[in-house]
């Protein structure tokens, strides 16, 4: 993978920012421990200073000047052992005192000091060069005494403190960056299989989707939704081309019959009653094949969500209400017995003509199938909380393999082909449904078929 594409997302343009804002608070915090440490240090070698001191003070108040000399000569006195402390008696000269002890306003000085500068190297364990601590006191008679305390144990735990600070922020610089570039890695990884997705869709394969991880992350819910809208996109398309077929294969009959209509019309002279006669027919499929571009225009439109402006909140009892009047007097004249029911407040969002077309639909085929003495009943009612719209009849039915089939544009089974129609009926009660977002359900009605709406 191409290196500049991989510093150039922004995957990795963010973790390196990241990066660098966690190492300096990494470093800024790290960095107070060892400030803490060191001041923490100082003032414990502070103390001890102090109370070395103290107890040198008080021998020399106690037993005056020979006293104290002999107390340092003794704490001065090579025993073969490393020392710690080290103590110097000095003159009245103040010019004998290094610059940094020069201070005779000043009861007691501290100061960081090499060891060579203060105190006699008469041990030869010792370089001259061990950083020690001094505290310098001025003694009434004009003398200063003197007490330094080795910090090379000090030093050293600093100095591993300091490259153990400089280490782990180095480290987490290094891991920080790392796992910037694994992450720019993985971007560019997931955006290249929607681009190779997309370049097989272009190229014709709509079937192709993006493909889901089981992380369930930021990608995996753009990839579901891009899914879902290739599925969408797909179906369109391999619906346009059924209709296009559909329409080639329908629409050709009844245009060829209007044809041949009119050319044998036009064989011979006939009277006006005969051309009357074939006019009229002539209208008759002209606007049956009128009927079937608008029920498909109707059906494009209401897939495409061109009536979500109209939509208002309607109660489908009173809807279907009216529609039942209507509908009853038709059953009525078929000997058909017609059964309606509906329950109290029902109310749904929605369009108040689609659905009243789409329950105009179900009832015309409830109709138009149901023999004589059958049965059509029209229910309105709450089935597990959600408003369902039923239709049932005792006609024919639909076969358990046919349901899904029937409800794609043009498609007639073989029983109804004798009746009037066009096989867009339960398409546009599907678009209908789906617009809706309803389940358009097709059961056994044993006998007949029973047809659902459940918002």
């Amino acid at each position: 993978m191409n290196r500049i594409r991989l510093f150039r997302t922004t995957a990795f343009r963010l973790s390196l920012l990241y990066a660098c804002l966690y190492s300096l608070v990494a470093a800024a915090g790290l960095g107070f421990i060892y400030w803490s440490t060191a001041s923490h240090i100082e003032t414990q070698v502070d103390a001890r200073l102090q109370l070395e001191t103290g107890v040198l003070l008080d021998q020399y108040r106690d037993q005056a000047l020979p006293a104290l000399a002999e107390a340092i000569r003794q704490r001065n006195r090579d025993d073969g052992q490393r020392k710690i402390f080290f103590y110097r008696l000095l003159g009245t000269t103040i010019a004998e005192l290094p610059s940094a002890l020069r201070a005779p306003d000043q009861p007691r000085v501290f100061a960081n000091l090499r060891l060579r500068e203060v105190f006699p190297l008469n041990q030869p364990r010792y370089g001259g060069d061990e950083p020690v601590r001094v505290l310098a006191t001025y003694l009434p008679n004009g003398q200063v005494l003197v007490v330094g305390r080795d910090l090379n144990d000090e030093r050293q735990l600093l100095d591993h403190t300091l490259s153990v600070v400089v280490g782990v922020t180095m480290l987490t610089f290094c891991l920080v960056i790392l796992g910037s570039a694994t992450q720019g890695y993985q971007t560019l990884r997931r955006i290249d299989a929607v681009s190779r997705t997309a370049g097989e869709i272009i190229a014709g394969d709509l079937a192709r989707r993006i493909p889901i991880t089981a992380r369930d992350d930021e990608f995996d819910l753009l990839g579901r939704n891009l899914n879902a809208m290739l599925a969408r996109i797909e179906e369109l398309l391999v619906g346009m081309r059924q209709v296009t077929d559909n329409i080639a294969h329908d629409l050709r009959s009844p245009l060829n019959r209007l044809r041949n209509r009119l050319e044998v019309t036009l064989l011979e002279a006939r009277g006006a009653e005969e051309y009357r006669t074939v006019l009229a027919q002539t209208i008759a499929d002209a606007d049956a094949l009128l009927n079937t571009f608008n029920a498909l225009l109707n059906i494009a439109q209401i897939e495409a969500g061109a009536c979500r402006n109209e939509w208002t909140e309607l109660d489908l009892g009173a809807l279907t209400g009216e529609l039942a009047e209507l509908y009853e007097a038709v059953a009525e004249e078929g000997g058909i017995t017609w059964r309606y029911s509906t329950e109290p407040a029902i109310h749904i969002q929605g369009d108040r003509q689609l659905l009243a077309q789409a329950v105009s639909n179900l009832l015309d085929n409830a109709v138009k199938y149901t023999p004589a003495g059958g049965r059509i009943e029209l229910t309105v009612s709450r089935i597990d909380q959600r408003p369902t719209l039923s239709v049932a009849d005792t006609g024919p039915g639909i076969p358990a393999e046919a349901r899904e089939r029937v409800l794609e544009r043009f498609v007639r089974l073989d029983n109804a082909r004798s009746q009037p129609g066009n096989g867009l009926g339960l398409s546009l009660v599907k678009a209908v449904a789906k617009l809706h977002k309803a389940k358009l359900v097709l059961e056994d009605n044993q006998p007949g078929l029973r047809v659902s709406l459940r918002f």
